[in-house]
């Protein structure tokens, strides 16, 4: 009898260690957003990819109409609200040609298990930045690893001082109404080995689904 109810209380435990894994892992989903929510983890397909959004911040000496370069941060965001994906090459595209945006363009490719974005590519003029200025800003890379997701969306980030490394075009233009032209612009960014990198530099993808 005593081997009986000892049996029964080591499966009895042992059902109950498993259930609270389960409640704590239920908990963990919920903060994180499911299996892969937190950094580092496997993203994992949370849904036809429906728009994206790339955001970078990087430092680069910027060339000035005056004759001399200086060191500087070069930034911007490429937002798309619709854009299309092929499940098959797992590839999101994108265009937002309206108002101030003009010769815009954005691509990220998956890889095949969608852990990391194999190639980006992102372009956009914009027009009557602070009432006067236009800003062209192109970027072109490649391999930039899932960091997490939200639920809805998926990030994928590459930071700090070597994060430039992956970049293999970059080009950046601005000028004014009063000042400088597309042809000529009051400051500028034309080559990848213009990126100095700092530890503040940073690279964003966001597929929102």
């Amino acid at each position: 009898m005593r081997r009986r109810l000892l049996i029964a209380g080591l499966l009895a435990a042992t059902a109950a260690s498993l259930a609270g894994c389960d409640l704590i892992n239920g908990i963990i989903d919920s903060i994180t957003g499911g299996s892969g929510g937190g950094p580092g983890g496997t993203p994992g397909i949370v849904g036809s990819v429906v728009s994206g959004r790339m955001e970078f911040h990087l430092a680069a000496f910027v060339t000035k109409s005056e004759g001399y370069s200086e060191p500087g941060t070069v930034g911007t965001v490429f937002r798309s609200s619709s854009g299309s994906y092929d499940p098959t090459t797992k590839t999101f595209t994108a265009t937002w040609n309206s108002g101030d945006f003009s010769n815009t363009f954005f691509e990220a490719r998956l890889n095949a298990t969608e852990e990391y974005i194999e190639y980006f590519t992102a372009r956009q003029t914009q027009a009557n930045v602070w009432g006067a200025w236009t800003y062209v800003h192109e970027i072109r890379g490649s391999n930039v690893l899932y960091s997490h997701t939200d639920g809805t969306s998926r990030y994928f980030v590459v930071d700090g001082a070597d994060a430039h490394v992956i970049i293999d075009q970059f080009v950046y233009k601005a000028w004014s109404n009063a000042l400088g032209s597309a042809q000529s612009p009051v400051e500028w960014v034309s080559i990848p080995a213009a990126l100095t990198g700092a530890t503040g530099d940073i690279i964003t993808i966001r597929l929102d689904s």
